[in-house]
């Protein structure tokens, strides 16, 4: 798999992904930092701002395009330098898999690639969050040695967050 920073010409890709997840009845785009609701540009220079001198907020982190074999099957988000207080509300990785890819093992793949790049950066830990709900994430999670440390109430729903040791 090819995990790289999106282009300018990656805009077809994205918005045939943005549609893909729109016709399978989803909302929210995972790992996207609201690619479906920012003009394309003005988006792709936050992801590339974010990789160089980060945000103000959240540190310096990474937007990739998950590429398998020509298509675009997943994002992956990590927010290696995230203040503690946000790793712990959101996480230090996000990623979704496309509808059509899902149940083929990429989002294990992905977050096994995410964890590599923490541990680069010089994480000792990260935290990972999920609805309790969501039993495909936990597995992900769990299969990359997340070991399950709080719940909580979000917004009517329950989170939990993980922790893997890197």
């Amino acid at each position: 798999m090819i995990y790289r920073l999106p282009e300018a010409d990656d805009k077809a890709m994205l918005d045939e992904y943005i549609k893909e997840h729109y016709n399978n009845g989803e909302k929210f785009i995972n790992a996207s930092l609201e690619l479906a609701t920012t003009e394309y540009c003005e988006w792709l220079e936050k992801i590339r701002r974010n990789a160089s001198t980060g945000d103000e907020i959240w540190g310096k982190s990474l937007l990739y395009l998950c590429i398998d074999e020509g298509k675009l099957v997943g994002l992956l988000n990590i927010r290696y330098e995230a203040p503690e207080h946000l790793a712990e509300k959101y996480g230090h990785i996000g990623y979704g898999v496309r509808p059509a890819e899902r149940r083929k093992g990429y989002a294990t793949a992905m977050l096994r690639h995410a964890l590599s790049i923490c541990k680069a950066k010089g994480l000792s830990e990260v935290i990972l969050g999920c609805y309790k709900d969501n039993l495909a994430s936990a597995a992900t999670i769990k299969k990359n040695g997340g070991i399950l440390i709080s719940e909580t109430e979000n917004e009517g729903r329950i989170s939990q967050y993980y922790i893997i040791k890197l």
